[in-house]
Formats: structure tokens, sequence, C-alpha cells
């Protein structure tokens, strides 16, 4: 089984579901952590600007298959929506949460202003106010589809605490 935790780069992905996974004895990876291991190399830049999103999304079906033939629950990071190598927006196949059993979806959601200070604090200072606030929405926009055509579980929690994050992952599961 996989809980997808997904939202814009910055939003806290990773700073909530690795201390969540543990305290639920869950199996934590970043979508990204699975895809380099997969084809030994990433395929991205500093940027978060993306190369061969479907031999990356290949590698990761690949990778989370391997994890549930374990029987573990999986908290996978990751997004619905990438940054292509030319800046903008490409959405994610319906496809892609289909095979990686996706059972439930938290997308975290954070101000623009938040998100552009986590975004510079990493030394990424390539992305505007207005390409950030398009991300966001582009995110949502596809989550709530995607998992509408596909009938997984969704909540969309802006900023929430630890507890927070860690009752909705918990609700997403049962």
């Amino acid at each position: 089984m996989t809980i997808f935790v997904a939202g814009m780069h910055g939003v806290g992905k990773t700073f909530l579901a690795k201390p969540a996974s543990e305290r639920l004895g869950l199996l934590h990876a970043t979508a990204s952590q699975l895809i380099r291991k997969e084809r030994g190399a990433a395929s991205w830049d500093a940027n978060k600007r993306v190369d061969g999103i479907d031999e990356n999304q290949r590698a990761l079906v690949a990778a989370v298959s391997r994890i549930q033939a374990t029987g573990r629950t999986l908290l996978l990071d990751g997004h619905f929506v990438l940054r292509g190598g030319d800046g903008e927006p490409v959405l994610l196949a319906p496809e892609v949460f289909r095979d990686l059993a996706c059972v439930g979806v938290v997308l975290l959601e954070a101000s623009v202003e938040q998100i552009a200070l986590r975004l510079q604090a990493r030394g990424d200072e390539s992305w505007a106010f207005q390409q950030i606030a398009r991300f966001i929405a582009e995110e949502s926009k596809h989550a709530e589809r995607v998992c509408s055509h596909l009938n997984i579980r969704y909540r969309k929690i802006e900023s929430p605490t630890p507890r927070c994050f860690d009752e909705t992952v918990a609700t997403l599961m049962k």
C-alpha cells in the first residue's frame, strides 16, 4: 500500500513525512531518491527541471513495486506536476499513480511567500512568485483530478502541524 504525499517543492513533504513514517511505523522514501537509485543517476538539475520524465516514472513504479512486494506500507513523497526542462509544468499521467498503488493522497500546501523563502534557503532562486503560485494551483487541480478519476482517498492540508499530518496519514491508511 502506498500513501502519496504531494505538493510543490519546498512545501514540507519530506520534513513532515520522514518523522511521521517513524512514528507510524511506515517506510518513507522520496520519489527522487527511488528514481535516482533505480536509474543510477539523476535526470534533473539543481533548479528541479526534469528531463526523461517517462523513464523516471517507469523507474519509480519499478522501485515501488519491489517495496510493495515486501508488504510494507510506503509513505512516498513526490509530485503530480513536475518542472519540465523548459521550466513549464508537466502533468504526470494518472496511470503513474494507479501503478504506484496509491490508496491515499495527502496534498500539502503553503503560502507562495513561505515556499519562496524555503527554496531560497536551499539555494534555488530560479522560481518567481508567479511561477510558484502557478505550480501550487496546477498541483492541486491535477491531484484532485487524478484522485477523482482513480477513486483514491484525498486530503488537502495547508501548513499542517506534525500531529495534524500524522492524523491525516493514519486516516488514509484505514
